[in-house]
């Protein structure tokens, strides 16, 4: 955050210097996602979140912005073994798909993990969330499972 000529370092300032926003969550729970459609993406555990831009309880697929600047957003949809079609990730902010935020990767005989990033700016209350797609011909559930886990990150890089 640049402080301007003459400007006073506040003790927000100083917070921000010492543990700047970041959250890591995670989907322990697996969930269903229809052939051919992309799903936002439950997260219903954090592994970190100091900011408190996420909830347990309500609108589990959000990270909402508590301090306006750049951030860093990391999505990852891993799905169950499947060897039929293709599996994605891509980025919603305030419920829209961003241009440019998506990833595709072809099924294997090992869980489907497709993971996305992109750099964008959020406001205060601007929200964020990871979707995952699938075409395996019918629904597939996403995994939590050894290595596998759809996840989300966020890391605030610069006001």
């Amino acid at each position: 955050m640049p402080i301007p000529a003459g400007g006073t370092i506040t003790a927000a300032a100083l917070q921000m210097l010492d543990a700047k926003p970041i959250a890591v969550l995670q989907q322990t729970v697996t969930q269903s996602v229809a052939n051919g459609a992309w799903a936002v993406l439950t997260m219903d555990s954090e592994i970190t979140d100091p900011y408190n831009g996420h909830s347990t309880s309500s609108n589990t697929s959000r990270y909402v912005c508590q301090y306006a600047g750049w951030y860093r957003i990391t999505g990852r949809a891993a799905f169950a073994t499947n060897s039929t079609g293709s599996r994605g990730s891509r980025i919603h902010k305030n419920g829209s798909f961003i241009q440019g935020a998506a990833s595709l990767a072809g099924a294997g005989t090992l869980n489907g993990i497709s993971e996305v990033s992109h750099v964008l700016y959020l406001a205060v209350s601007d929200y964020v969330e990871v979707a995952g797609g699938q075409n395996s011909g019918g629904s597939l559930s996403t995994s939590f499972a050894g290595e596998a886990a759809s996840m989300m990150y966020v890391d605030w890089l610069r006001s």
